[in-house]
């Protein structure tokens, strides 16, 4: 009777008692478990930092020296930049008194591409051996230059000797486009995780 009463007191002082330090105790101990994970994906996550760095870097770098791309950063001055152009394979490859560019009209899209694309709608008279100089000229050259939409209209001459500088032919309309280099990429920050049981500090 006596060893009941002891175990029964032993068991009523270690709920009253100690039952509340030993489960506090494993509280702390899981929340220093919780801590120790973090703080290892924490430096692990750190240390990844000067890898990628460095690999972006070399991504900036590889597009800074490609030529592929038109040099201009905005839409209005790639429109510009690729009107320029198709002015000079005019003048290099056609008898400019037989070939007359009518009108270049920009051209935004409505869809998004990984890259901005820059377009103006040409409208060329030309004859048909000049325009095909020009535009391969167009489609060979550096940065990459892509026409579409091409559509070609024939223009009946009955007199070859009433022909004086009417700019060829040939009616010509297409869409000339190029695409603008990314803006750089800003620099990754790495943010700090926010361990539990702590907080921001202001």
């Amino acid at each position: 009777m006596a060893v009941g009463l002891l175990i029964v007191t032993l068991g009523l002082v270690y709920f009253l008692c100690l039952h509340w330090f030993v489960r506090g105790h494993l509280e702390v101990a899981s929340q220093m478990n919780e801590l120790q994970e973090s703080e290892l994906r924490f430096r692990q996550e750190v240390g990844k930092r000067p890898a990628l760095e460095t690999r972006l870097k070399e991504v900036e770098d590889f597009k800074a020296r490609n030529t592929y791309f038109l040099p201009d950063e905005t839409f209005d001055l790639g429109a510009a930049s690729l009107s320029t152009k198709l002015k000079a394979a005019v003048t290099a490859h056609a008898d400019t008194a037989r070939c007359t560019i009518i009108s270049t009209q920009p051209q935004k899209l409505g869809t998004k591409e990984l890259y901005e694309r820059v377009s103006i709608q040409v409208r060329l008279k030309c004859d048909l051996d000049d325009l095909v100089k020009i535009m391969y000229s167009l489609e060979n050259m550096t940065p990459f230059l892509f026409i579409d939409e091409l559509n070609l209209y024939q223009q009946p001459v009955l007199d070859a000797s009433l022909v004086v500088g009417n700019g060829g032919n040939m009616d010509a309309r297409f869409d000339l486009s190029g695409y603008i280099r990314p803006a750089p990429a800003a620099t990754a920050v790495v943010a700090t995780p926010l361990l539990p049981g702590t907080r921001n500090r202001q």
